[in-house]
Parts: C-alpha cells; structure tokens; sequence
C-alpha cells in the first residue's frame, strides 16, 4: 500500500491540516463568493429573497426599521418585515449599507460569515480528535463541500445563515468553557429567525447533559423557550387580521393552527409516519449525513437542536424545496451534523482503542466515556429484553394462547446476543490488524470520497442556482435602461430586476402594481419595468404578459423605454405618446 511506503510525521501532518484549513477556506471565498455576485450581476437573483432584505435593510438604516413593500408571494398585509419573519438581527445588519448601500456588499458578507466557520470545525476536530489532524483536515472538506452550506451561501442572501457559524463557535466556546461567549453566539443566533430561539432551547438541554453546565443549560432553555414565544407572538400581532404565521399553510393538513395539528398527532399519531416515511425524505436525511461520511450515526443525540428545523423541512407536503438539500433552510441543520460527525468519530477512535486493548485517549466527558457507554448501553439491553419478557408474560397470563411467545422471544434474544458477540470479536480482530494511525487515512479517504459524491450528486441542484454566463452588453443594456428610474420613484419589478431597484422606500414586485405607504394607504407605483425573457418561474410568463399588456391598453402606463425584451413603462394621465 501506498501508506507503507510513505508515512507523515504527526508534525507534518498537523501542518498540511492548517494548510487545507486556510487554502480550503480562501478557495471557497473565493469561489462562492464570486458566484453569489455573478448571480446578482446577470440578473439572476430574485426580488425572493434578495430585493427583500435589501429594501428591509435599506429602510431600516434610514430610519424606518423593518419596513417594506416587497412583498412576498404568499403574504400581503402592512409594510412591515416582522410580519413575515422575526428577525431583530437585521437591526446591526442595517449597518453594512453605511459603507454603501449594495446587495452585493450582503452577499459578500454572507460567504466570509460561512466560510468562517470551517475554522471551529477544524478547533474542534482537533480537540476531540488529537492524534487525527488529517480528518479535521477532512472535515473542514466536508463543511465547505457540502451542498447545504453551498446552497445557502448561493441562494441570495438570508438572516438565518449566520445561525450556521454562530452555533458552531458557540461548541467551541462550551469546549473551552468560555461560557459568556457561547451566550453571546447563543443569544445572536436567536435573533436571525423566529424558530431558532427553540433551537437555543434545546441547546440548553445539550449543554446541561453533555457539558454539565446547569447554570448556562438553564439560561439557555428559559430564555430560548421565552425569547420564541415572544417572536411568534409578535408575527402573531403584524400578521394581518391576527390570523398567526402566514407560512402555516405548508402544515395546514395537520390542522387549521399549530393546537389542532398537536391534537390531531395525538390522535391520528400514523400521520407523521406516513409523511416522513417517502423516499425523498429519506434521501434528504441521507444528504446531510453524507457530507461527513455518516459518523453522525455514531451520535445521534447531539442532533436534537436539530430537530425543530428538521421538522419544519420535512413535515410539509406541498413543497419540496424544504427537503431539496439546498436552500437556506438548512443552515441551522449544519452545526449540529458537523458536531455529531467529530464527536462520532471520537467515539470510533475510542471503541477501536479498546477493541485493541490500548488504554482509551478519549476527551469525551463523563458519561460519554466509550467504556461507560458500553457499559450502560448492555444494562439498557438487557432491562429492555426483562421488560419486553414480563410484558409477554402479562399478556399471556390475560390471554393464555400468547403464552407460547415468551420462549420464542427468549430464543431470539439469544440469537441476537450471540450474533453481537460475534460481530464484536470480528471487529477486535479487525481492529489489531489496522492501527490507530493507518484509520486515520482510511477515514480520511472515506470523508472524501462521500464529499465528492454528495458533490457530484448535487450538480443539477447548484446549476439551478448558478448563473450560465458572465455580464456582456445585455446585463450594461439593462443597468442603463434602469438608471432612467428616479431613486425616488416607486416601482414595481418583475422578479430577476427587482433587486437592483429596491433600495428605495416604496418597490413591489410586478405583476403587483400597488403598495400600501406608511400612513397604510394604497398607491399605485410611478414605474414598471419587466424583463419578458426572464421571468421566474417561467410558468407565470404568460400571466406577466396578459397583465403587462392590461396595464398599457388601458393607458394607465404607457412604455418609457424598452431593450432587448425588458420593458419600462411610467404612469400617464390617459395619453400616451405615440412615437
């Protein structure tokens, strides 16, 4: 083998783990950086979600905090963000556009907030896997690779991104016991999203088993459970008409609000087996293991923050996207699979320490001491079998024609000891035949190759949001035709425009042509401006057209300017010029 021939002093391999940290981190920088402004720049971003949080950014640092007309597809009410989405952060985010207000500055913001936090990875990697630098090397690969931190970083730009580096320097600062920083990661991340306060909360519960820290655990599960109350009562109260979140429509089969779909799990409890148990799911779930390798089946439970997105992403049933594998709704997933993927793995180094009866050099705490654990993981086996036994021989004691199961059972239960007992001598022989130090190479290849196939799997997903070209004399012709709209005017844009007109008070997305002002009165924009060659999605190109041609024929509008199927028409009095 290559390795026998060839063998890295641990010095030298903790080195080539630095260089792979900063090279890793600078390429994609770079790349995905390059790629979210070439989006922006060829008119392929779109008013959902980048026209949005520019408007909302732009308004705020202004003086007007939270405000927009940009309004969603699915929502329609006063012109304030909060209604949608509860997102304080976008306060200090405001700050930004005072180095010029520009999507841009947004997008490139976004990609170095998330290529930072390759480096808590590689930190804490390196802590739980002292004697394998190369796999921290391997996971950072894995993080920077991954189709759901790509996918986040593509798909303009969204407060909830920062979710993903903020928990993980939150793990890094419990691991050092830096309790105060791990609060102020904690108490930034709740302010990116209405959800994430309960993910806090379960943090909390993470914090107080494994860290053993009660007095931070408690702060965290109080004040998550609190702070999200809160959050959703106030989209509660901005939401038109008090009706609740405008997004419940995904969950509506469940029932008319969040009590009647816990009621009706209660009694209906098949619902969410038959909902989640679809290929697509599972493939989902497969996904976002994958970029690790799969170790996070070593530790499941340091998933459990997790699971309030995990629901969220899998529970709708008319929206695919949700569980696509891309999107921003999976950077709050991606902290908590990088963790559980280094922590599995220090379980591996552990367990194949003992398994060749070299002392056990695992950093894990208290309980999660691989002997420990097997330990406890045999009691529970066996208490569950005696449970299962009496339960039989209760039944069959009611009902006499059941006793013939408890024999069975005991017999199965024998099988299953002695296949286990089998599989773990297999394993001990396995493991002397393969050293601590040679693992390492061979996890560290598996890493990549399960990167580089999550990768290629999910080509066809990044090409959708990659632009095709770069800008050539159609992106200058457009950027010149839109310089003729005042930045005072008001605007209505089709989809792809719309994000270079937003920084302004009033702007909506066409074929909307109206906006409710500040003193929450209707108006009709002074502009619309439509790239008929881009519309998105294009099924609503023909809906576009009827509009467009409505709004002319009644000579409500009448066409400014036009270029290369990009159309502005200005508001008449009736009369419309004819040259």
């Amino acid at each position: 083998m290559f390795y026998l021939r060839f063998r890295l002093t641990p010095r030298v391999q903790v080195y080539l783990a630095w260089f792979l940290l900063v090279a890793g981190m600078l390429a994609y920088t770079l790349i995905t950086g390059f790629e979210a402004v070439l989006r922006y720049n060829t008119f392929t971003s779109t008013a959902f979600d980048l026209g949005n949080m520019d408007q909302v950014l732009w308004n705020t640092l202004h003086g007007h905090p939270f405000q927009w007309t940009n309004q969603g597809v699915d929502w329609f009410g006063p012109p304030i963000r909060l209604a949608q989405h509860f997102e304080p952060i976008l306060l200090p985010l405001s700050l930004l556009y005072a180095f010029g207000a520009d999507p841009r500055i947004l997008l490139i913001f976004q990609t170095l907030v998330l290529a930072s936090g390759a480096l808590p990875i590689f930190l804490l990697s390196r802590h739980y896997l002292p004697r394998w630098p190369l796999v921290a090397g391997a996971l950072v690969l894995g993080y920077l690779l991954s189709s759901a931190l790509i996918g986040v970083n593509l798909f303009d730009f969204h407060p909830v991104a920062l979710v993903t580096p903020l928990f993980l320097y939150a793990f890094l600062a419990l691991t050092r016991r830096r309790f105060v920083w791990c609060l102020i990661c904690c108490v930034l991340a709740a302010t990116c999203k209405e959800e994430i306060p309960f993910v806090v909360m379960l943090f909390g519960f993470l914090v107080l088993w494994k860290y053993q820290a009660p007095r931070l655990g408690l702060i965290l599960i109080i004040g998550g459970l609190l702070y999200g109350i809160v959050a959703w009562t106030a989209i509660k109260h901005f939401y038109p008409g008090n009706q609740g979140n405008n997004f419940w429509y995904r969950y509506a089969y469940l029932g008319a609000t969040p009590t009647d779909a816990i009621v009706n799990i209660a009694m209906h409890p098949w619902i969410l087996p038959l909902t989640y148990l679809t290929l697509e799911r599972l493939y989902y779930l497969a996904g976002l293991l994958r970029c690790y390798g799969f170790p996070s089946l070593l530790a499941p439970e340091w998933l459990l923050p997790a699971l309030p997105n995990l629901a969220l992403n899998l529970l709708p049933n008319n929206n695919s996207l949700l569980y696509s594998g891309i999107y921003h709704y999976n950077a709050p997933l991606i902290p908590f699979v990088a963790m559980s993927a280094i922590i599995g793995l220090a379980r591996l180094v552990a367990f194949w320490q003992q398994w060749r009866s070299e002392p056990v050099e695992s950093v894990l705490l208290d309980e999660e001491h691989v002997l420990r654990e097997q330990a406890r993981l045999d009691v529970l086996t066996q208490r569950l079998d005696n449970i299962r036994i009496k339960l039989l021989m209760t039944i069959a004691f009611v009902g006499r024609p059941l006793a013939f199961v408890r024999p069975g059972l005991l017999v199965v239960s024998r099988v299953r000891e002695s296949r286990w007992r089998s599989l773990n001598e297999r394993l001990i022989d396995l493991a002397r035949t393969i050293s601590l130090d040679r693992l390492q190479w061979i996890v560290s290849l598996w890493i990549v190759c399960m990167v580089l196939l999550n990768f290629v799997i999910m080509i066809p997903w990044f090409n959708v949001l990659r632009a095709d070209h770069l800008p050539g004399e159609r992106e200058q012709g457009i950027n010149q035709l839109l310089a003729v709209i005042p930045s005072t005017a008001s605007v209505s844009a089709s989809g792809t425009l719309n994000p270079h007109l937003s920084e302004r008070s009033y702007v909506t997305v066409f074929p909307l042509i109206t906006y409710t002002d500040q003193q929450k009165n209707l108006r009709t924009v002074d502009y619309i401006v439509v790239d008929l060659n881009h519309i998105v999605p294009e099924e609503d190109k023909d809906s576009t057209v009827r509009m467009l041609n409505q709004v002319r024929n009644s000579r409500q509008f009448c066409t400014l300017k036009q270029y290369d199927g990009v159309l502005l028409l200005v508001k008449s009095d009736g009369v419309c010029s004819t040259s």
